[in-house]
């Protein structure tokens, strides 16, 4: 195997255009496990990888894409009704599986459906967007063992199912780390599907929890995040839920702050919600911001630049939705706290978010999502 460690990007992509990567395997790294894989085309590849794997059937191959406009390129239809989940999602270690009768996949196709991931590793979207094509990948182990994640032992024992290794200097995976969950798409228009309804299956819970993505599924969540949680983005969340039922959009308003939880909103937010007939602010309790609430939400929105920053410090990998939300409408400078202060400035700010929440709802009605930036690698 020629093992090759984080090469620049004129490196790699000399590797991707003058190496011939045909029915050749490659150890990989996604961004939390390693994988064993091939490029799409690369049958003979193919073969060996299920036999090194001791598998007969089709199943176990993740196809690994740069980002979500590849699969526009290629004329690869999307279902609509699942897009909003793989804008949240990917980079990220969610597989997710749909109808795919594009010919190419054949190979790898099961029932007529593929599983489609856009891999964490900057490194690892770069390399498969100058290949051109995308890269299979699936854990290197033999059927029903526990896949192997020691890179010691995978350059050492199982330096014979490789002829590649392209790994970032980086590459580490924990003994407790999960692979990604996988779902799968069932139309509402299938044989299957019984409920008449667009629906999604978990067929594996890897390391992103499943509740989570049901969720965000069903109703997609904008999280707002001051610092406790008692002022700013709980008067956020309320006001957004409040126009989103009026506006009849399929969205859902939720906060959080960076301190401990645990108390209740702040009197004057309470008054000038209930002002506005918006009772549920009498049961907020504020609560401290998790990685998961993180990742399970389609837009992740601050008050302030600091907090911004926090938590881009906390989750560099999802900076495509993290921003203040002045920011996302193109404003200037910080929401400011006004806690401590009377009511008459209270007030003052909560006019202000209610404008913005105005015009986020309006945004988001227009489908005017952040786009997933092009790949940072270098």
């Amino acid at each position: 195997m020629e093992l090759i460690r984080q090469p620049s990007l004129k490196k790699l992509e000399k590797l991707a255009r003058k190496t011939d990567w045909r029915n050749k395997t490659v150890l990989h790294y996604t961004g939390g496990m390693f994988g064993i894989g091939c490029t799409l085309s690369s049958s003979e590849a193919i073969t060996r990888i299920r036999r090194l794997k001791q598998r007969q059937d089709q199943q176990g191959f993740i196809v690994l894409i740069p980002d979500l406009k590849w699969l526009d390129e290629q004329e690869i239809s999307v279902p609509e009704r699942l897009r909003p989940l793989l804008e949240q999602y990917w980079p990220g270690n969610l597989s997710v599986v749909f109808a795919c009768s594009d010919p190419r996949f054949e190979a790898v196709a099961v029932n007529g459906k593929v599983a489609f991931r856009v891999p964490e590793d900057a490194m690892l979207r770069a390399f498969i967007e100058m290949l051109g094509e995308p890269l299979l990948s699936t854990s290197v182990n033999v059927t029903n063992l526990p896949p192997e994640n020691d890179l010691k032992r995978l350059t050492g024992i199982y330096a014979s199912w490789f002829d590649y290794g392209l790994l970032p200097a980086d590459a580490r995976v924990e003994y407790d780390t999960q692979p990604s969950t996988i779902v799968e798409f069932v139309s509402s228009r299938e044989a299957t599907n019984q409920s008449g309804m667009d629906e999604l299956k978990c067929l594996r819970e890897g390391s992103i929890a499943w509740y989570g993505v049901k969720k965000s599924f069903t109703m997609p969540v904008i999280m707002f995040v001051c610092t406790a949680n008692i002022c700013r983005s709980p008067i956020a969340e309320k006001l957004f839920n409040h126009y989103a039922l009026k506006e009849k959009i399929h969205l859902a308003g939720d906060s959080c702050g960076l301190l401990s939880g645990g108390q209740s909103i702040s009197a004057s937010s309470m008054q000038l919600l209930l002002e506005l007939g918006i009772l549920e602010a009498r049961d907020h309790i504020s609560k401290q911001v998790t990685p998961e609430m993180l990742t399970g939400s389609k837009l992740v929105l601050t008050m302030e630049e600091r907090q911004r920053d926090y938590l881009l410090e906390m989750e560099p990998r999802l900076a495509h939705k993290i921003m203040t939300l002045n920011e996302y409408l193109d404003e200037q400078g910080d929401i400011i706290d006004p806690y401590g202060s009377d009511l008459d400035y209270y007030r003052q700010i909560f006019e202000i978010i209610d404008d913005r929440v105005k015009r986020l709802i309006e945004k988001l009605k227009n489908q005017e999502a952040p786009e997933i930036p092009e790949s940072n690698y270098a």
